[in-house]
């Protein structure tokens, strides 16, 4: 993965030393610039600093220059740290923030720019800037919020490499290599299986699978070129189409040993094993082969639009285990080519600390305030690499219900689970939390069942907004919500917040 050097330049604005007003006549602001840059280096060594001559009234010439320097950063810090009433600083300062949409910490140091600081920020926060304000007493409160500014920025650099085909031919050797473990099963347990098949061989048979974005999770096909610019733009992510003939290949250059090997560390692993020991193994080497993938694209994340791709052949095991796998070693696997949830992961992947996220779509219990995040896959470390590894059975995947390979994940109880979407190209953060208070194996919908305790489950569902978010939301164990209230600002996403409901 080619990461980028962080750069983020530092604004000051203050008053001349022999001026009077704040913080006092005869204060020197040479010295808490250098406090504060000092601090900054100190703090973080990974980032590359830099910084303009203070502001003290309105210079159209430093203006321009400290604008020319902006175009060449990630990010900007200003600092406010006096004022003396000159209006030149409020109008400088707002020059400088609208001039580039990049993300922006306004930083004041209370007592000393307070008067810059407030009136600068009420002129612009209604302007969908990407701002985030600050006013301590201590210069080390800003560390919080430069640190997770950081952690936005370090997924500069980043893939995600996507698996999606534009035509539903099927290919019928692959989709019987899918079947053939678990057909005598099938036989004596669902024999209209069968007749099901032979329909969807008849030439005249069609299935519906989403090739123009109208799905939830396929908004991204509605304008792929625009919305990957969007992405790039505001993450420094990009987006890679690859051909799903890449998976095949893969696949079938992946040794069976290597895959048993494997399998039967899943299994001795798995608290209980569903499938027949090939579609287990079927899956091993399907891992093996989605990390091989990565490992080429230098990427880590993957977003394969697995249910169609299964449906005509383009994908021999269900990747389900093999998404569960990969996060113990920093590699993710987003389900369906659900690129706003591929997004909503990244930021918290970045946000946490590096916890994998649980991409689900999600039943609302009315009647006792709680929400099922569900899906046949989560991570098997929801706590990050080096973390726990959490207990799991192996069963069929849940919608088919007779084939595959999923984990039953079990999730920790008693956990604030912080759940989150982000609609790309609505640019809108929504947000939620709740406490996780059990795991459900009941039949019905996807296999991983992590049941959720809210406030108001009713007032959820009254305020929700389909055509922005779909149905897919991506959880994060533990509470993050100033995190992504956060992030937010700072990348320009109106933030829908649900987190006391």
């Amino acid at each position: 993965m080619e990461k980028k050097k962080i750069r983020i330049h530092a604004v000051f604005i203050g008053k001349p030393q022999w001026e009077a007003g704040w913080p006092y006549l005869g204060y020197d602001p040479g010295n808490i610039q250098g406090v504060i840059i000092d601090r900054l280096v100190g703090r973080f060594p990974g980032v590359e600093f830099s910084r303009s001559d203070m502001i003290t009234t309105l210079d159209k010439g430093l203006n321009e220059s400290i604008k020319g320097r902006i175009d060449e950063m990630d990010a900007l810090l200003v600092f406010t740290i006096g004022h003396y009433g000159d209006p030149g600083l409020i109008s400088s300062g707002a020059d400088i923030v609208r001039h580039k949409r990049v993300p922006t910490i306004l930083a004041n140091v209370v007592y000393h720019g307070d008067h810059t600081f407030t009136k600068l920020y009420t002129s612009i926060k209604d302007e969908g800037l990407q701002v985030y304000p600050l006013s301590s007493k201590d210069i080390s409160d800003f560390d919080g919020a430069i640190g997770l500014l950081c952690k936005i920025l370090a997924l500069k650099g980043e893939k995600v490499i996507v698996y999606a085909s534009d035509t539903r031919d099927m290919d019928w050797t692959r989709i019987s290599e899918l079947l053939e473990p678990e057909m005598s099963r099938i036989a004596k347990t669902a024999p209209g299986f069968f007749d099901q098949v032979s329909k969807m061989k008849d030439a005249k048979f069609e299935f519906y699978t989403d090739l123009d974005g109208f799905d939830q999770a396929h908004q991204w096909r509605k304008d792929e070129k625009g919305y990957a610019g969007i992405v790039e733009a505001m993450l420094g992510v990009r987006i890679q189409r690859n051909d799903p003939a890449d998976i095949l290949r893969a696949y079938d250059a992946t040794s069976a040993d290597d895959a048993k090997s494997v399998a039967a560390l899943w299994q001795e692993r798995a608290l209980s094993t569903e499938p027949a020991p090939q579609t287990v193994v079927n899956s091993a080497r399907l891992h093996l082969a989605m990390r091989r993938l990565l490992d080429e694209a230098g990427a880590r994340f993957m977003a394969p639009d697995c249910g169609t791709l299964l449906l005509i052949g383009r994908m021999p095991a269900y990747p389900c285990l093999g998404f569960f796998e990969m996060a113990s070693d920093g590699y993710y696997g987003i389900c369906e080519s659900d690129l706003d949830a591929t997004v909503s992961y990244m930021i918290g992947w970045a946000l946490t600390g590096g916890r994998p996220g649980f991409v689900s779509n999600h039943a609302f219990d009315l009647t006792n305030n709680q929400v099922t995040y569900l899906h046949c896959v989560a991570p098997c470390c929801p706590e990050g690499q080096g973390g726990p590894r959490a207990g799991f059975d192996i069963v069929h995947h849940g919608e088919t219900g007779i084939l595959g390979a999923s984990p039953r994940v079990k999730y920790p109880v008693g956990e604030p689970l912080t759940t989150v979407k982000v609609s790309v190209f609505e640019r809108k953060l929504a947000l939620y939390l709740g406490k996780v208070v059990g795991n459900s194996d009941e039949k019905g919908g996807c296999v991983t069942k992590v049941v959720v305790q809210v406030k108001d489950a009713r007032a959820l569902l009254d305020g929700y907004d389909w055509p922005a978010f779909g149905w897919h939301r991506v959880s994060f164990v533990g509470d993050w919500c100033d995190e992504f209230r956060m992030a937010a600002r700072l990348l320009g996403l109106q933030l829908v917040d649900y987190s006391d409901l």
